[in-house]
């Protein structure tokens, strides 16, 4: 429960207390009360705002300058009282008793929490499931996880594909798939989740992590071109946050040095290259189905692939090494890396959905463009011309000419009922990595300005607006401090 005496003060305080309180998090509201405690007015940012534009510096009285007439309830009525006096302009409700003193406030901020992802799962998912439990077929064992496979390889543009646990996994096939091993190189962007590189330790191989380009975030050829040796034996670019790599030099530099390579699609379901699908451009593609993905299957995994041979040394490994023409006989080590058939049957009416999915997602982001081009010191995530990119997350970066530091941002938000999530840290600065690269200045970079906003199938356009509007309240509430400091 809140302590509501935090956002107390008496009338003889002053802008400066005002802002004092509001700074330290009050859900953006300060109550003016006499010496009975009854509230006599209330201060938001914006009623400091509107002070500093009548002429008020940091010692004015906030009594001269607060909302004495506002929307107030009594205390003890049904909360769906309260609920309904709550609108977009009227976002904190002050509950008090009979001699008007404070009791509690109820701010849209602590109702409304808007995730970074959320899975929709309003398909055939359901339908799907209770037919595998209704016959029993709720293991690896079952018709969903083959036509699932089959439906995936056609969408993705390739002739084989694979389930999986896991994308951790599916990189970690796809490089066993590929002949990579002990004593061998293989190039990772250091801007990516530390699974990609797990996958690279799991098959007994070395990471070595490239910087990544700041005109797309993604895997930098040239970087990879100088980071090549003769250990290295495969490439894994990562197309981040939705926007592909630049394959075609990457693929040319892989011809040249006979090198695998491997496309992580995790965030990238659904993009292109130059009109070609990720995970079709490589040597495989692997892509995730964690329940924060464009489409999911709550944990799971996809391979895909071209080359037939690989693909069937993929499958035994999957499959504990184990011969698919003698049963119990296992011709190599290998793992279970499996889907479950309650799992791909939800991963088949996710994907009769995929394509509603990419369109929202796209309306989600050019939403998001819209309302936040323009404002001083947001860098939108950059977009290739040949790049047809999907909005995993929506990115930006918080540059030094923005009016907060990109953590007091995120703690901004939070008050305002947006989760947001941090850029991912650099692989070079990860503790478990230590002492494997030197620094990677692109991808320390981004990992210290990039924040990344919500962004889920369930998301609408109010709700997008929402967001933007609590990123515009933030400068106008920081511009506002700084020019009392100024008058000061």
């Amino acid at each position: 429960m809140k302590d509501i005496r935090k956002n107390i003060l008496p009338q003889d305080a002053v802008i400066k207390d005002v802002l004092t309180v509001l700074n330290a998090g009050a859900f953006g509201i300060v109550f003016i009360t006499d010496a009975d405690g009854a509230v006599q007015g209330i201060f938001t940012d914006g009623d400091v705002r509107r002070a500093i534009l009548k002429g008020a510096h940091l010692d004015s009285p906030a009594r001269d300058h607060m909302q004495r007439k506002f929307v107030y309830a009594l205390a003890g009525q049904p909360r769906e009282t309260y609920m309904d006096k709550l609108t977009d302009t009227i976002r904190h409700l002050p509950i008090l008793d009979d001699h008007g003193r404070l009791v509690d406030f109820i701010s849209l901020a602590e109702l409304w929490r808007m995730p970074v992802m959320q899975p929709h799962l309003g398909g055939n998912e359901l339908k799907y499931v209770t037919d595998c439990i209704a016959t029993n077929w709720i293991s690896s064992q079952g018709t969903y996880v083959r036509t699932f496979e089959h439906e995936f390889a056609r969408f993705a543009n390739a002739r084989h594909a694979l389930t999986t646990s896991n994308c951790t996994t599916a990189l970690h096939l796809a490089l066993l798939g590929f002949g990579v091993g002990p004593g061998d190189e293989v190039l990772v962007p250091d801007a990516t989740f530390a699974a990609t590189a797990n996958a690279v330790i799991h098959a007994g191989a070395t990471p070595v992590f490239v910087d990544v380009s700041p005109d797309t975030w993604t895997l930098d050829p040239e970087r990879c071109r100088e980071a090549i040796t003769p250990r290295t034996k495969a490439i894994i670019p990562v197309h981040l946050y939705g926007h592909p790599c630049d394959m075609d030099p990457l693929m040319e530099l892989a011809r040249t040095h006979g090198l695998a390579v491997i496309e992580d699609c995790a965030e990238a379901l659904g993009a292109r290259y130059k009109g070609r699908s990720v995970g079709s451009i490589g040597d495989a593609g692997c892509f995730s189905f964690f329940s924060n993905k464009i489409m999911t299957t709550g944990e799971g995994g996809m391979i895909t692939t071209s080359n037939a041979q690989a693909m069937e040394r993929m499958k035994l490994l999957r499959d504990h090494g184990m011969s698919p023409t003698r049963r119990y006989i296992h011709e190599v080590v290998g793992f279970n890396y499996r889907m479950t058939n309650l799992q791909a049957a939800i991963g088949l009416a996710q994907l009769e959905q995929v394509d509603k999915f990419l369109a929202l997602r796209q309306r989600l982001a050019d939403t998001y463009a819209r309302l936040l081009r323009g404002i001083a010191g947001l860098t939108l995530q950059p977009r290739a011309p040949w790049a047809q990119s999907i909005c995993w997350l929506f990115t930006v970066l918080v540059e030094d000419d923005f009016p907060l530091h990109r953590d007091a941002l995120m703690r901004w938000l939070n008050r305002e009922g947006v989760e947001s999530r941090p850029f991912f840290p650099p692989l070079h600065s990860q503790p478990v990595f230590a002492g494997m690269s030197p620094v990677q200045p692109v991808s320390l970079e981004l990992s210290q300005r990039g924040i990344s906003l919500p962004s889920s199938n369930t998301m609408t356009a109010e709700e997008v607006e929402r967001v933007c509007r609590s990123v515009r309240d933030s400068v106008s509430y920081h511009n506002t401090l700084g020019l009392l400091e100024e008058v000061a």
